[in-house]
């Protein structure tokens, strides 16, 4: 199994859901900046049913965002998001997709934790299969284009599977580490040599 390591995290696709977050509670906060403040733990804006597209200049979308619902917590200036979907639409790849249960962005975006049921899809296009990457928890740090997670995680392409414990994607370097346990299977595929 050889895909390549820039399309298995696209660590840019999940740095936008952190500023999507970020460009929206600035949004709602207005030219005013802080907002009256509040009591630990009460947010001061909810977001139902959010559905939010990125366009290019040529008027067609790179990035869709979706969530059951947005909080955003003053207190801790942190930003909660129920049921994230984000989509990143290419003119020359297939589509990538981020889902999870639950995320939360810090107030500056400078990190993103997905939790639950994190999945990561390319979609299949021509002779390449769909890649898929799952685990129950993805931290996500924009600035050093770096996703992790101490959890369990599986990859998989075109019925081959790689598993771990513990993983490191670094976007800037295009490496993978896979930390412990670390068992894969590997199905020949023509299209692959």
């Amino acid at each position: 199994m050889r895909p390549r390591a820039s399309t298995l995290f696209p660590v840019v696709l999940v740095a936008v859901l952190a500023g999507m977050t970020f460009w929206l509670e600035r949004l709602v906060q207005g030219p005013e900046g802080q907002l009256q403040r509040r009591a630990p733990g009460v947010p001061d804006f909810v977001i139902e049913g959010l559905k939010a597209t990125t366009m290019n200049a040529a008027g067609e979308a790179e990035y869709t965002l979706s969530a059951e619902r947005m909080t955003h917590f003053p207190d801790t200036d942190s930003t909660e998001v129920e049921a994230p979907r984000l989509v990143q639409w290419a003119e020359d790849a297939p589509p990538v997709r981020v889902a999870a249960d639950r995320g939360t962005v810090a107030g500056d975006g400078k990190e993103l934790h997905l939790h639950g049921n994190v999945v990561i899809t390319r979609d299949a296009a021509g002779k390449s299969g769909e890649l898929r990457m799952e685990t129950r928890y993805l931290r996500v740090d924009p600035d050093a284009e770096i996703a992790s997670t101490p959890e369990h995680v599986i990859i998989t392409y075109d019925g081959s599977r790689l598993e771990g414990v513990g993983m490191e994607f670094n976007q800037r370097t295009r490496t993978l580490e896979l930390r412990s346990q670390v068992s894969g299977t590997y199905i020949g595929n023509e299209a692959l040599r």
